[in-house]
């Protein structure tokens, strides 16, 4: 037993000893070749005066010809480019341009984002404003209280352009007017305009002086003839009413006048005065 353990223990001291001398070896081997590597690279060194003999290198910056004019509100990116504005800014000012912004004058361009108050002076004095096209004035008329100018429009010929030319009028309230008038068939009068949804009295009353009546309307239901869904899609008749006209024609015959409506029970003289208009006894074209 003591033989093998002194064997064992031999044996275990050896392979420890032929580690110990591997691993110094690759060692040394390690840091001669970092030592070299070293060298050669001392070697190729750059003296100092090569570097700082190199030539410089001057950036040439473009001069704007004296005589160079852009409109701003029509310009392209060539012409940005002459004035050496950056293409990042060159881009968004085209952008805007595109969306249907406009610049009223020069010095607005300051205001877009990234335009720096060095780059400004530089290209101002190349910049102009093209004056707008005068067009002949229309006839117009003058709101005394409050002294604003307006084109007389016909209620019932105006499309939806017409209507947002007047103070207080934008698009989504002329596109309500037109459509209440498709849907009645036509104004028979200046005041039916104020009946438009979402149509405030203040408003109505700022335009009112600039609004005239020059087509009459024709007749466009026929209380003989027209279904109870066409009758009902009216907005001064809708479906109740709608109903006890067809009610009515169905037990009665045909209606012999207009006047006639007024044996209903539902349709007073307010009524009959506003529905009438819009009626008749005749075929129309639906």
């Amino acid at each position: 037993m003591k033989k093998t353990g002194s064997v064992y223990f031999s044996f275990s001291m050896q392979a420890r000893n032929g580690f110990l001398t591997l691993f110094l070896f690759m060692w040394i081997i390690i840091h001669i070749h970092q030592w070299l590597i070293y060298l050669n690279l001392k070697k190729e060194e750059v003296p100092i005066y090569q570097v700082y003999n190199q030539p410089e290198i001057k950036k040439v910056r473009m001069t704007i010809p004296p005589d160079f004019k852009v409109d701003i509100n029509s310009v392209d990116i060539s012409s940005l480019r002459i004035l050496t504005v950056p293409d990042f800014l060159a881009e968004r000012w085209l952008k805007y341009l595109k969306k249907g912004g406009r610049f009223r004058k020069v010095d607005d361009v300051k205001k877009l984002y990234g335009m720096t108050l060095p780059l400004y002076a530089s290209i101002s004095g190349h910049l102009f404003i093209k004056e707008k096209h005068k067009w002949p004035e229309k006839p117009y008329v003058v709101r005394e209280k409050y002294g604003i100018k307006c084109n007389l429009l016909d209620i019932n010929e105006a499309d939806s352009t017409a209507w947002e030319s007047l103070y207080g009028i934008g698009p989504y309230l002329a596109q309500k007017i037109t459509l209440f008038r498709k849907s009645l068939g036509g104004f028979t009068s200046v005041e039916q305009v104020k009946e438009t949804y979402g149509l405030r009295d203040s408003v109505f009353q700022s335009i009112r002086p600039c609004l005239i009546l020059k087509k009459e309307i024709k007749p466009c239901l026929s209380i003989n003839h027209s279904t109870q869904e066409m009758l009902g899609k009216h907005p001064y008749i809708r479906y109740k009413l709608a109903k006890t006209i067809c009610l009515y024609r169905e037990n009665n015959g045909h209606f012999v006048s207009l006047e006639q409506l007024k044996n209903l029970p539902s349709i007073n003289d307010s009524i009959y005065l506003k529905i009438k208009p819009y009626l008749t006894i005749e075929t129309v074209g639906e």
